[in-house]
């Protein structure tokens, strides 16, 4: 039961292909003119950029912490959930829209059967709830406990969970075999 890279084709993946190219281009022209201030650190961010799939992985980080953002933000204001609920409603949204975004733009797996598929999913699941646990913690101490303005900590709390969160992809569950 293994989960194996995957390259996508067709219409969908052109109009990406379409959009990362504008993208790319301008990544490069910023990159050019930090060369004419700091040649080194423009080396250092071309390094970066070249890492596609760290660069993917930030792209979908940011996607799934909008979604997050936004469930959070219908959860609590216009349905009336109060922080830690709302916290949770956001996070299984954003954790399904996490899971299929990172599984096809940023790893790149095919699982060959329904087990691997539930295996891989399942792994990406369980290491979402250690994250739970932290910005449920966190967003508590923050909001609860000192009072600090929910939305502005869920964003900071956010922040701290995308890089565990690749963390925790890269070395566990996408793992290239």
């Amino acid at each position: 039961m293994v989960c194996t890279p995957l390259l996508f084709h067709g219409k969908e993946e052109n109009g990406l292909k379409t959009i990362w190219k504008g993208i790319d281009a301008l990544a490069r022209a910023v990159i050019r003119l930090i060369g004419k201030v700091s040649p080194k650190l423009a080396d250092m961010c071309l390094s970066l950029w070249n890492n596609t799939e760290l660069v993917s992985y930030l792209f979908v980080g940011v996607a799934t912490t909008l979604v997050n953002y936004f469930m959070y933000y219908l959860a609590t204001r216009p349905m009336g959930l109060d922080v830690m609920p709302g916290t949770w409603v956001a996070w299984f949204v954003a954790v399904l829209f996490g899971y299929v975004a990172n599984k096809k733009y940023v790893f790149h797996t095919h699982c060959e059967n329904t087990a691997a598929l539930v295996k891989e999913a399942g792994s990406f699941f369980a290491m979402r709830l250690l994250s739970l646990g932290m910005e449920t913690v966190l967003m508590y101490l923050l909001v609860e406990m000192l009072h600090l303005n929910d939305l502005a900590m869920k964003l900071l709390v956010n922040i701290v969970v995308i890089i565990l969160n690749y963390v925790f992809s890269k070395l566990f569950i996408f793992k290239k075999k």
